[in-house]
């Protein structure tokens, strides 16, 4: 019995140094990227001499092509606590390495430490070492929800990565597909086929009150300047390319971008924005002023939002739902258009699925419902004898 404990306790043991050796498995000897060649995408019925596309929904799309013997790394990042994106997950880290042995399959620190036992081919970044991922990754791959593609956004400081953005079994606005049909996606995205969508993001940076610059940040949705749970509402000073435009009282207020007119923006009244308008929206939240609308604005726009100093209130910076911290009295911030969209494989399609979102996630204008009705049933039509 005693030599029997002996034993297991060698075996955990040597497993345990095995493992420690294991973690070692970084990328810290893959070379550094070489940048794809992303150009626009032209219209097949274009010609030579013919310049009418130019300004088209095509012009705005782009092709991903990779230069020499195509991409190395792949990020792939999960939602967590899913069963289901778990399984997805292991599905196509294997299809991946079995199909393209060549590239580098590189999960984030705690889900590697999960699934290195599993997958012994994967890698990892060194701890808390974020500029490694600027250096060595081609493209990224996320599954999960919206929140999971932000998070990838969070993970670069400037330039990020194409990214394919995939969806658990339900729709998304910036999930254009479905993981069951990762394969010919994926295909697609490596040997240089796919179309892709330039998402706009501003950059925040937040200015203390000498002036001097405190924090630098990329926004994919919407900065929000918000009271959070101060009782008082507070007081915001808007102002447009150094011109006062308004000063609000209320809960607060949103700038964000068209991607993010879906997500916040939109439940405080403001517009939908198509992804390719570039544009800057300024939504209020719950003003004090019935007569303070939604804008929106020029993508070449600086917008400033200072807080008053005479406001009741204190104000809290959210950026794309995360807490940034306080702003104090006399403290502003500046939004501007980043250099650094978000490029994102996107449908070839882009008008057929940006119409199928909206009616299908929105239920864009549909009539009010009976109670025998269901709500999720198809678009009513109206007869012509219906009152509106």
């Amino acid at each position: 019995m005693l030599l029997s404990y002996a034993r297991r306790g060698l075996w955990a043991s040597a497993r345990r140094g095995l493992l420690g050796l294991r973690t070692l498995a970084t990328t810290a000897d893959i070379a550094t990227k070489t940048l794809p060649q992303i150009t626009r995408r032209r219209p097949q019925h274009a010609i030579e001499e013919d310049t009418s596309w130019v300004d088209s929904e095509a012009d705005q799309q782009f092709s991903l092509q990779w230069p020499g013997a195509g991409p190395q790394t792949v990020l792939l990042v999960k939602k967590s606590d899913s069963a289901a994106v778990d399984a997805a997950m292991v599905s196509i880290t294997r299809w991946l390495h079995s199909t393209y042995p060549q590239i580098n399959i590189v999960l984030e620190p705690a889900v590697f430490t999960q699934y290195f036992g599993q997958l012994p081919f994967i890698r990892t970044i060194a701890t808390n070492d974020h500029l490694e991922y600027s250096r060595v990754v081609d493209f990224v791959i996320t599954l999960g929800g919206d929140g999971t593609f932000l998070h990838v956004s969070s993970l670069f400081k400037k330039e990020v990565p194409p990214i394919v953005p995939f969806s658990m079994g339900t729709l998304g606005f910036l999930l254009p597909f479905n993981v069951a049909n990762f394969q010919p996606q994926l295909r697609n995205v490596i040997e240089g086929t796919s179309t892709v969508l330039p998402r706009m993001r501003l950059s925040y940076a937040k200015r203390l009150g000498d002036g001097s610059l405190d924090t630098r940040i990329n926004v994919t949705n919407e900065a929000c300047i918000h009271r959070g749970t101060y009782p008082h509402l507070t007081t915001v000073s808007c102002y447009l390319n150094g011109h006062l435009l308004t000063t609000s009282v209320g809960d607060g207020i949103i700038v964000g971008t068209p991607t993010g007119s879906t997500a916040y923006s939109l439940s405080a009244g403001g517009p939908i924005v198509h992804p390719l308008v570039s544009s800057i929206v300024v939504a209020p939240v719950c003003p004090r002023s019935l007569s303070f609308r939604p804008l929106m604005l020029p993508s070449s726009s600086t917008v400033k939002l200072l807080i008053h100093p005479k406001s009741r209130g204190r104000a809290t910076a959210y950026i794309d739902g995360r807490d940034c911290g306080e702003l104090r009295h006399a403290e502003s911030v500046e939004i501007t258009r980043s250099p650094y969209p978000l490029m994102c494989v996107n449908r070839d399609d882009l008008a057929a699925g940006w119409a199928q979102d909206i009616n299908q996630l929105l239920k864009f204008n549909r009539t009010f419902s009976y109670p025998h009705d269901s709500l999720f049933g198809s678009h009513h039509l109206p007869d012509d004898d219906d009152d509106y």
